[in-house]
């Protein structure tokens, strides 16, 4: 595993009373590099976001990002450190701005004492980086729009803007295309490859196979919390332990054919 690895898990283990939602997982994420983290449901995907973005601490393992340990630590530093995340249930400030929404978390910087919180977050140069943000996802024209109003798809980019606004070094992107038709579901792949090659490392969770195939670089497996599997997307896609984790025993034709 190397060791300049953006990301590195090693032996990351997480229990839930008797219960084990992840197992001893080692992976490692370059920069600029997507992997695709896939599996059954209740495999234990969300469960190791959770632990990177430090909203749970592991039971056992440990956690590196840029060298640096990171398991165990505070939401809110793990995320000044360069990590974004998005989440499946999608969750503005609803009666926010699109505009608003990005120049909150641009504030961000501003929240670390009660001192700065109140400091105001609208001022010329905070709204004029939110506006490039917005730009940048595709969402210029919808600035004014409350986030409430939007579509779904408009609001999985404003989702994906908010965690680019702490300009992040790994973005976590946690089914971000579900519920999209073709169109936006195309659309939202040519951004997310536009973020990789602006340096950015990407994990992506993504039920949808040809999404995550199409997308990833290399992908891992997880089932019952244990990985199963490593690789690029043809490897995985051919794999008799990940074809059995989705189709059980027996099948021959695995299910992104």
């Amino acid at each position: 595993m190397k060791n300049n690895s953006l990301l590195r898990l090693e032996n990351v283990s997480k229990q839930f009373g008797g219960l084990h939602a992840v197992e001893d997982v080692s992976f490692s994420l370059n920069k600029k590099e997507i992997l695709g983290l896939i599996g059954p449901n209740g495999a234990g995907k969300t469960t190791c976001f959770n632990m990177i973005s430090g909203a749970l601490k592991p039971t056992t393992g440990k956690i590196f990002f840029k060298g640096i340990r990171i398991d165990g630590l505070p939401i809110h530093k793990i995320a000044s450190m360069g990590i974004g995340r998005t989440f499946q249930i999608v969750r503005p400030f609803y009666s926010l701005t699109a505009l608003e929404n990005i120049q909150a978390a641009l504030g961000i910087e501003k929240y670390q004492s009660k001192f700065q919180f109140w400091q105001k977050w609208d001022n010329q140069n905070i709204k004029k980086m939110a506006l490039e943000i917005l730009e940048k996802v595709g969402l210029a024209d919808f600035a004014h729009y409350k986030a409430g109003l939007l579509p779904l798809g408009n609001l999985r980019r404003l989702e994906i803007a908010r965690a680019l606004a702490l300009k992040p070094e790994l973005l976590l992107l946690d089914e971000s295309f579900s519920g999209l038709r073709q169109e936006e579901i195309n659309k939202l792949s040519e951004l997310i490859l536009q973020i990789k090659e602006s340096g950015v490392g990407i994990l992506l969770i993504e039920h949808n196979m040809r999404v995550a195939m199409g997308l990833s670089d290399r992908m891992v497996v997880l089932d019952h919390g244990k990985l199963i599997a490593s690789g690029p997307p043809e490897k995985i896609k051919n794999d008799p332990h990940v074809i059995e984790a989705y189709l059980g025993k027996g099948e021959k034709k695995y299910v992104a054919s």
